[in-house]
């Protein structure tokens, strides 16, 4: 070749991102041009390789926790829980925006990914906050940043790929993300109550005990979905893909038996939507694994690795570099491309530093959800944006005070690791 495949393939993926082929064509694309370009890869292997990475058990989980996720949606399940929300902490100074940063993380704990927490809470709370006088773009990025924890708590589709790739303990993961969400999430509220005193915003009335009693009877069917899911795998009683069958079961009979709010029609749509997603996930799984075998084949993981080192030997250096490396990329490709990429490439670097698998995992993960806040890619803005009938441009202001909350709840989680690993020693020994 005239240009050394690793320069090549780069060339590639900004050419195609730039002109809007979508990220599985992308991939796809890139990877297959690489190989009928190599006469020394046999071109048979296209087949091969791509149906070998989709072809795997812990991936089912991801359409199982898509389901209970999009049940719960469609079951109108958000709305009960911002009610128990409202009664624990809408009498603090900006009430709302407390509310949404709450339900968003009871949310979290059900949906998996941030779009459709974003998408459910932002549809009921967006509107509320701008009737009680909140700014649209104050309510936008409240809710575009507490989604991010969607991505973070369990169960995480990102941690799910995560393990996958990364052929690390989803128990561990899960148990991991635990105490940083809630990390997240007090960050966030601190964030928003210092905002809520600089712009005057209201409060939701008095704190009553009685109410806090009422929503709560009605929110705790569904606050059991989480604690299912975590004692049963963290138990050992079923495998994460048993838990996301267990989890899609037990939301529709919540839904449809208990509350009766999904009809037949809702239950369709929520298999149409949990489908279409799942099949777009396979199809960048299937292509992501092609490339990521040609990029193992040329040893360029390799060569990345000993430019990073080549900056410097101290530790702290290195993994500023690999933050800024992973924070830059969520701003441009999807979380889920992002980590069946460029993990297996930065992985082996980690393993060298003495990073923890687990560890690693919380790193990647936060990082591309702090990225994904940011255009080009700003997946999650966009719907909360679309929901606030606002631009990007008039959400940045305020979306760059929680940015900002969640660079240093980033900064806290590398330097002291025990915040994502602690728990997982505890409960799993």
């Amino acid at each position: 070749m005239l240009i050394e495949p690793g320069y090549l393939i780069l060339i590639l993926l900004v050419v195609l991102l730039t002109i809007g082929i979508p990220i599985a064509y992308v991939l796809g694309i890139t990877a297959m041009l690489m190989i009928f370009l190599d006469p020394a890869v046999m071109p048979m292997i296209m087949g091969l390789i791509p149906f070998g990475g989709a072809n795997n058990y812990l991936l089912v989980a991801a359409l199982l926790f898509m389901i209970a996720g999009e049940v719960m949606n469609q079951g109108k399940i958000a709305e009960k829980l911002i009610a128990f929300a409202s009664s624990l902490v809408g009498h603090i100074r900006g009430g709302l925006a407390h509310v949404n940063i709450l339900t968003s993380l009871f949310f979290s704990e059900i949906s998996g990914t941030a779009t459709s927490d974003a998408a459910a809470i932002g549809s009921v709370m967006i509107p509320q906050m701008k009737k009680r006088g909140y700014s649209a773009a104050f309510a936008a990025a409240v809710t575009s940043t507490s989604a991010t924890m969607a991505i973070i708590v369990p169960p995480s589709l990102n941690l799910i790929l995560y393990a996958y790739v990364a052929n690390a303990s989803i128990a561990e993961l899960f148990a991991a993300g635990i105490l940083p969400g809630f990390l997240v999430c007090f960050l966030l509220v601190m964030t928003a109550y210092g905002l809520a005193v600089w712009k005057g915003y209201p409060t939701e009335g008095k704190f009553n005990f009685s109410r806090v009693l009422d929503t709560g009877k009605d929110a705790a069917l569904p606050l059991t979905l989480p604690i299912l899911i975590l004692f049963g795998i963290l138990g050992g009683i079923f495998t994460a893909t048993e838990a996301g069958a267990v989890a899609a079961l037990w939301a529709i009979l919540m839904a449809s038996l208990f509350y009766r709010t999904l009809t037949w029609e809702n239950f369709l749509d929520t298999l149409r939507i949990s489908g279409k997603r799942s099949a777009m996930l396979m199809f960048i799984v299937a292509t992501s694994t092609l490339l990521g075998w040609y990029l193992t084949n040329q040893r360029i993981p390799q060569d990345i690795a000993m430019a990073i080192l080549g900056i410097s030997d101290n530790y702290w250096v290195i993994l500023l570099a690999i933050n800024v490396f992973f924070l830059l990329a969520g701003t441009i490709v999807h979380g889920t491309p992002a980590i069946l990429m460029l993990v297996p490439i930065f992985l082996p670097l980690a393993d060298q530093l003495g990073i923890d698998r687990v560890h690693f995992g919380l790193i990647v993960t936060i990082n591309l959800g702090i990225g994904q806040q940011t255009p080009p890619v700003a997946s999650v803005v966009l719907i909360t944006c679309s929901i606030a009938r606002i631009t990007i441009m008039q959400i940045i202001p305020p979306l760059m005070w929680f940015i900002g909350t969640m660079l240093i709840a980033l900064l806290l989680i590398n330097v002291f690791p025990a915040i994502s690993l602690w728990l997982p020693s505890v409960l799993l020994g």
